[in-house]
């Protein structure tokens, strides 16, 4: 069978499209049936006119689930893609009716989701008040993996020293340093003076291995010249990282912009090292060859705008 694109678009429908992808995020057609509010016997029925279209079967099934063929995981790459792209045109048709408006999606790390990304988001208010935004936060590798196939629209943290992909673009908006902190009421907090090789004995909130931010944490020890902690904690939840700090005698690492802000709430103090220490460059990362959406191109600006107005301690 030879097709063609008039062909396609005769016969192909972007809800087939749609079920199909649901069905293998979901691993399931009963899981996709009641994600989409269908019934089983609709979606199998969809499934089946896609896979009498093409002549190949897209689905292996079995007791656990469902698992793409080859030929299934080839059409959902493209359906990814086509899907995406409806959402960015929903969103373009949303700005053109309805004037600043649309939805973004972000995906954000530590470094800046407590201090860049709120004071952006305030001023995307000011900007485009219409805009939806949904919050995502992660891991660089996950949150790129994202970014690339269609399901976030930017990604806003620490930019990695080395990405060999050649899908992403990384805009840089400044470079960020690294400090150690503690809740106030640590004993190192009131101290004028921090012994450093007292420093590996303690216990630390460290980021995830996985992490960009990992490599920076790794260099502040050696750059220190003291051994790199062994009680550890791995965690890039702010929460997290915050409660613990107030409720135990933890060290964190953590990017300067982001502590200062809970160092004027009362909540952290830097310990004083006597140096500081880079952690890295904070800025957006698109993907490269997709139209940005109007609702983006606002909180680009707001990007900008934010880093631009930043405080100093």
């Amino acid at each position: 069978m030879e097709f063609s694109k008039l062909s396609l678009a005769r016969r192909l429908k972007l809800q087939q499209l749609a079920i199909f992808e649901r069905v293998l995020a979901c691993g399931s057609l009963l899981a996709a049936s009641r994600e989409l509010h269908m019934t089983q016997p609709a979606v199998s029925k969809s499934i089946q006119e896609l896979e009498e279209h093409f002549g190949q079967p897209l689905l292996v099934r079995s007791r656990r689930g469902v698992q793409p063929t080859d030929f299934g995981l080839m059409l959902h790459n493209h359906a990814q893609a086509l899907l995406a792209d409806l959402r960015f045109l929903a969103d373009d048709l949303n700005s053109w009716n309805a004037g600043i408006s649309g939805k973004v999606v972000v995906g954000t790390l530590l470094t800046a989701a407590a201090d860049l990304l709120p004071r952006a988001l305030i001023r995307l208010r000011e900007l485009a008040p219409n805009v939806v935004v949904e919050v995502r936060v992660g891991v660089n590798e996950k949150m790129f993996a994202e970014l690339t196939d269609g399901e976030l629209d930017i990604v806003v943290g620490l930019i990695p020293t080395q990405d060999p992909s050649p899908a992403l673009r990384h805009v840089t908006l400044h470079t960020e340093t690294l400090c150690a902190v503690v809740g106030r009421r640590h004993p190192l907090a009131t101290t004028g003076a921090v012994n450093l090789s007292q420093l590996a004995t303690m216990d630390w909130i460290l980021p995830t291995s996985q992490s960009e931010a990992r490599h920076a944490a790794m260099h502040f020890f050696d750059a220190l010249g003291i051994p790199k902690p062994t009680r550890i904690i791995e965690s890039v939840s702010i929460m997290t990282n915050l409660g613990l700090l107030i409720d135990s005698r933890m060290i964190a690492l953590m990017p300067f912009n982001v502590a200062k802000k809970f160092v004027h709430l009362g909540l952290l103090s830097v310990l004083p090292l006597g140096r500081q220490l880079p952690f890295g460059t904070v800025g957006y990362t698109l993907a490269k060859g997709r139209n940005v959406t109007p609702a983006t191109q606002r909180l680009i600006m707001a990007l900008h705008d934010a880093d631009a107005g930043s405080d100093i301690l």
